[in-house]
């Protein structure tokens, strides 16, 4: 797959995601160079990135980042779910947009609280 890259909504000219899942900062003059970012491990498992401006940072999930800059949202669904459920795979080809009911019953997230349910573990619906 040919890597294809987008600015970033609000962050024009500073970031760009890739449909590949991946986040660069954008060369600053002299003093930046473009560089591929490397991106943390929310809590929960999703995959995140700080972006800075005007002296502030805002974290978002890439998984999102990645829906808004690629797929098509004509209905305004509010969740992006991953189709193969593995929370690291933000490749274009892996997500979806779609309904918070169709993203909680998506799966086997269901099978694995029914199989925890007897021992007391909870899992969060996120």
């Amino acid at each position: 797959m040919i890597e294809i890259w987008r600015n970033i909504k609000d962050y024009e000219g500073l970031y760009q995601v890739s449909n590949c899942g991946r986040v660069k900062r954008l060369s600053n003059n002299r003093q930046m160079k473009e560089k591929i970012l490397r991106s943390v491990k929310h809590g929960r498992g999703y995959l995140k990135i700080g972006l800075h401006k005007n002296g502030s940072q805002k974290d978002y999930f890439i998984h999102r980042l990645v829906a808004q800059a690629f797929i098509i949202n004509p209905i305004n669904l509010p969740e992006v779910n991953h189709r193969d459920e593995n929370k690291h795979n933000n490749n274009i080809s892996n997500l979806e947009w779609c309904s918070s009911k169709y993203n909680a019953n998506y799966g086997t997230r269901n099978e694995r609280c029914h199989l925890y349910k007897d021992k007391n573990i909870i899992l969060a619906s996120y």
